[in-house]
């Protein structure tokens, strides 16, 4: 019987059954790439993170992401054509995409539209807004942050 006064003293040790998302923060601007992975590594995401389209897309090919955060402007391949690539990509293709950059007129949005991404965020962003953004997206999947 649970409980009764003969039992030994019961320990309870929580176990974590969950592991912790995985965010690729691609960014050529240390000064920018800093805080965002420190945000999101204070949230307990496991974040990594790449200075170049192309980086980005190795790191892609050899592992696996919950989610990618893309600046527009990289030297080489554009945020718009890595999005571009990870929509054509099967294995990719359901993997939720925001763009973070301070690239914010309509044709910039509408860009980031036609590239598939799931959401653009115009820098500067509030902490509080990026992580609510990004963790709708975790939990509901695809366009749950619009």
């Amino acid at each position: 019987m649970i409980g009764s006064a003969t039992d030994p003293p019961f320990h309870w040790t929580p176990v974590m059954t969950t592991t912790r998302k995985k965010i690729l923060a691609v960014d050529d601007d240390p000064l920018a790439a800093g805080p965002l992975r420190q945000i999101l590594t204070e949230k307990g995401y496991d974040v990594t993170s790449a200075p170049s389209g192309e980086e980005a897309l190795s790191l892609l090919s050899r592992d696996t992401f919950d989610l990618v955060l893309l600046d527009v402007a990289m030297p080489g391949l554009s945020g718009y054509d890595v999005c571009r690539r990870i929509r054509q990509d099967p294995r990719l293709h359901n993997v939720p995409v925001v763009f973070l950059t301070a690239h914010g007129q309509g044709t910039d949005l509408a860009a980031g539209a036609e590239a598939g991404s799931d959401l653009y965020l115009v820098k500067p962003v509030l902490a509080t807004k990026l992580l609510k953004m990004v963790d709708a997206l975790l939990t509901r999947g695809r366009g749950a942050a619009r």
